[in-house]
């Protein structure tokens, strides 16, 4: 599949730079999601839209880069779709993102975002191309009734990993001696180690050029292991085979809690046993610092026929169109208040409390696909999530996914300098690759 989207890719930097051929003036494509309940919402607020700023919104629902790759090739891109971080900052390099600078300067609507949302969405020449349409955290979700039938204090904002595992131990039960638990005390799935790892000292800047495996994020990943070999935690295998999605592993009593998004609202809609939820557990001695998304946002094509018409359909997306309201990225919206409205399950369920953390002790985007540049996401990550994967699987012990960093570093140090002699790079763009690698530090091959 990489292979074939790097072909489109390629065949994307090399078209044409003619004009969007799908709108005139005054109209405007949305790659909208190809959910069926967010375009009746959107079809039925989009007249009134229209008629109050001029503006018409053309909704083109569908799903995938590849699609969107192939658009743009066919010089037929939509004037607005979402791009996540690193292909964002590709498609600005190759000029095909609008610098939303032109078009919003002194516009009170930046004003509105989380300064963190507009940062987000800042590309390595410093330009602005894209506006983040939503964020969540994560916390721990857990069973009222299992803590309550076990004695358990309810967890708090100051509860440590060393008194979850000790929670998960005392709620996990074995069919019988040396038997398979028939319930687990919790489940974590591995997309959220990285959000651990902040947990417990480890910094990644934005937008980086090689990987980094400190000890603290050695120490979490560890740790992560032993709650499935102490058998308090499915092993992710056999989660697979269970064929549940993590909702219905909380609903039908498999675990009693459950590291997921916060807000997660199909899980919200599905629970109908008693729950709460608290944030991630704190690291003795370590600074809170709690996981908020920023992968992506809302992009403009500079091929649009109508810019500003484009970005006022982008702010109402945002901040008018009822399905996203209220919108999280808006510093000047009842976020919590707006969803304890929706959902009366979520009052004094810890939720306000685990949203107001994660904004006090932002930690940022930890992922990995986040955590690196454009240019190096690729490299790295081809050759590192199957070593992770083994390691999850618990096939490769951690210090040995340790000795491949230097390798793995090397590799893409390499396919940067590649990509830098064969792609077409804007000059800004092609001077921060530039100096990115003369201070990129790589071990030499043994």
């Amino acid at each position: 599949m990489r292979a074939c989207i790097g072909v489109v890719i390629l065949a994307v930097f090399v078209a044409g730079c003619g004009g969007n051929q799908q709108s005139a003036p005054g109209t405007v494509t949305y790659n909208c999601p190809a959910n069926a309940v967010e375009v009746a919402v959107l079809q039925k607020e989009i007249p009134a839209f229209a008629e109050t700023s001029g503006v018409t919104i053309v909704l083109h629902p569908f799903s995938g880069q590849e699609k969107l790759y192939a658009m743009m090739a066919a010089d037929k891109a939509p004037d607005i779709f979402y791009t996540n971080s690193t292909m964002r900052d590709e498609l600005a390099a190759s000029g095909r993102l609008l610098d939303l600078r032109t078009v919003a300067a002194h516009d009170p609507f930046v004003g509105r975002l989380w300064p963190h949302v507009v940062d987000g969405g800042m590309a390595a020449d410093s330009g602005w191309y894209s506006v983040g349409n939503w964020e969540f955290t994560c916390g721990v979700y857990y069973r009222k009734d299992m803590f309550d039938a076990a004695g358990i204090a309810y967890p708090d904002s100051a509860w440590t990993w060393d008194e979850m595992v000790a929670a998960a131990r005392a709620l996990t039960r074995r069919s019988g001696p040396g038997g398979a638990p028939a319930r687990y005390g919790i489940y974590c799935g591995s997309h959220f180690v990285e959000a651990l790892e902040i947990m417990n000292g480890s910094r990644f800047p934005r937008g980086g050029t090689r990987l980094e495996l400190p000890a603290t994020s050695r120490e979490v990943y560890r740790r992560y292991l032993d709650l499935m070999n102490d058998g308090l935690m499915p092993d992710l295998r056999t989660v697979q085979a269970l064929g549940m999605q993590a909702p219905q592993l909380l609903q039908t009593g498999r675990v009693a809690m459950l590291v997921e998004a916060v807000p997660h609202q199909s899980l919200i809609e599905a629970l109908t046993v008693p729950w709460g939820v608290a944030p991630l557990p704190r690291f003795p001695g370590k600074a809170p610092a709690y996981f908020r998304s920023a992968s992506g946002g809302l992009s403009i094509s500079s091929h649009t026929a109508d810019a500003r018409a484009s970005w006022k359909a982008l702010k109402w997306i945002i901040g008018g169109a009822s399905t996203y309201q209220p919108n999280p990225v808006l510093r000047d919206v009842d976020f919590v208040g707006g969803w304890e409205s929706r959902y009366a399950a979520l009052r004094g369920s810890g939720f306000r409390e685990v949203w107001d953390l994660s904004l006090r002790h932002n930690g940022g985007d930890p992922r990995f696909f986040v955590r690196f540049s454009s240019w190096a996401s690729a490299p790295i990550m081809e050759r590192l999530q199957p070593l992770l994967d083994r390691v999850w699987a618990r096939e490769l012990p951690v210090d040995e996914l340790a000795a491949h960093v230097d390798e793995i570093n090397r590799a893409a140090r390499t396919q940067i300098e590649t990509s830098l002699r064969t792609s077409v790079y804007g000059s800004s763009f092609r001077a921060r690759i530039e100096t990115d690698l003369q201070t990129m530090e790589v071990a030499p091959a043994p």
